[in-house]
């Protein structure tokens, strides 16, 4: 509903009503606009027109398409919750456990690794970075999606994590990974994507890609875990107490 485009375009007074509405969520669809404009305080003109940047033509109107959208996120997050719940018990089948292993060991023969993502998968390749440096592995974050990559690649292997795994900046990347020699790894939430069927290894989590509008509400807990799991099980097998 609040979307960048739109906020970008907010008066000041739009983001005092912007902001108020955000404080409260709860009461503000069963508020009068004459009640709204005293509380901020504004204006009910200021209201109306605050209406109309939205798109609406009514302050009832804005109410009612509030109240929906808040009922669509909160039972998107409900069932986010289960499917991320079904996700991690899966990582503990055999299926997961022996593709974790072998990843594991490629990671643990790297002179290096590299982590690369976008967005929020860019803070996940940046935290994995640091989480194999904290284990004592050579490894570092290259976010940056307009980078062009020239490297000698010989013992590099790359972590690339991407939702949708269709990302065009991150499969040019790929490519330039692939060309200099790089062994690639995606994690990804499916499959069926450009990024896994470039790879030499996936690991594919399967849950929805879940988008509203410009934004990605799709879970990143998959991925966040899947780097814990990998930094633990490479760093038992570079100790020796992995059976």
């Amino acid at each position: 509903m609040f979307n960048e485009e739109k906020i970008k375009s907010f008066s000041t007074t739009d983001m005092r009503i912007y902001n108020y509405i955000l404080k409260h969520s709860i009461q503000f669809p069963y508020m009068s606009i004459r009640e709204l404009a005293d509380e901020i305080p504004t204006s009910t003109a200021s209201i109306m027109r605050f209406v109309k940047r939205m798109g609406y033509d009514s302050f009832p109107e804005l109410k009612y398409a509030y109240k929906k959208g808040e009922k669509e996120v909160s039972l998107y997050m409900v069932n986010d919750l289960d499917e991320t719940i079904d996700c991690l018990k899966k990582f503990n089948t055999p299926y997961y456990q022996d593709l974790f292993k072998e990843i594991a060991y490629i990671l643990g023969d790297a002179n290096m690794i590299i982590f690369d993502g976008m967005g929020d998968s860019a803070k996940i390749a940046e935290y994995a970075a640091r989480r194999f440096s904290i284990n004592g592995f050579f490894s570092a974050a290259l976010t940056d999606p307009y980078q062009r990559v020239s490297m000698d690649g010989t013992g590099i292997v790359v972590v690339m994590l991407s939702v949708s795994g269709n990302t065009p900046e991150l499969i040019r990347k790929a490519n330039d990974y692939k060309a200099a020699g790089s062994t690639l790894i995606t994690i990804t939430a499916s499959d069926d994507n450009t990024l896994a069927k470039m790879s030499d290894h996936n690991i594919s989590y399967y849950v929805n890609d879940v988008r509203t509008e410009e934004m990605s509400r799709t879970t990143q807990v998959p991925a966040l875990s899947i780097i814990e799991i990998l930094s633990n099980t490479t760093q038992r097998i570079c100790h020796n107490t992995l059976q």
